[in-house]
């Protein structure tokens, strides 16, 4: 009778701890994320733009952006969304422009996924976004972004 209950004791910590493995081993999953998108100027608001394109990379997909540019200081702000098959992916960005007199300022700076759907629907991250802002070929944007993807 004792060696029963050793062996079922035995048995629910073993399932118990493959449990939990198996689900660190799922939240744990993480990706390099690379891409780039250049867009283009769908309207405005004020200090906002709008912009649209394609992004390219490790995450390919349909990407808005909504950028933020006051013209008074050299910091920049984004948002974004990027939407694959099935999924999509949100965050935000800021940045500071390096040559803010330029007709197409450079800008770099922090960036944060913040929420997204789909297989990514917990995904979260951190990483860095540079981007060059051309005034004078419509307000086009061309931004790139360096980060991990946890999901």
């Amino acid at each position: 009778m004792t060696s029963n209950r050793n062996c079922s004791i035995a048995v629910g910590v073993l399932v118990a701890v493959t449990l939990l493995a198996t689900s660190f081993a799922i939240a744990a999953r993480a990706l390099y994320v690379h891409d780039e998108g250049r867009l283009r100027y769908i309207g405005s608001s004020g200090s906002l733009l709008r912009e649209e394109g394609v992004a390219t990379g490790t995450l390919p997909g349909q990407l808005q952006v909504h950028f933020f540019y006051s013209g008074a200081s050299t910091t920049i702000k984004a948002s974004f969304t990027i939407r694959g098959n099935g999924w999509s992916l949100s965050g935000e960005g800021r940045g500071t422009l390096n040559n803010p007199n330029s007709a197409s300022p450079s800008f770099r700076g922090p960036m944060s996924i913040t929420s997204g759907t789909g297989r990514y629907a917990h995904a979260h991250g951190k990483g860095e976004l540079f981007g060059v802002f051309y005034r004078r070929r419509h307000y086009a944007l061309t931004v790139q972004t360096l980060g991990q993807l946890h999901y």
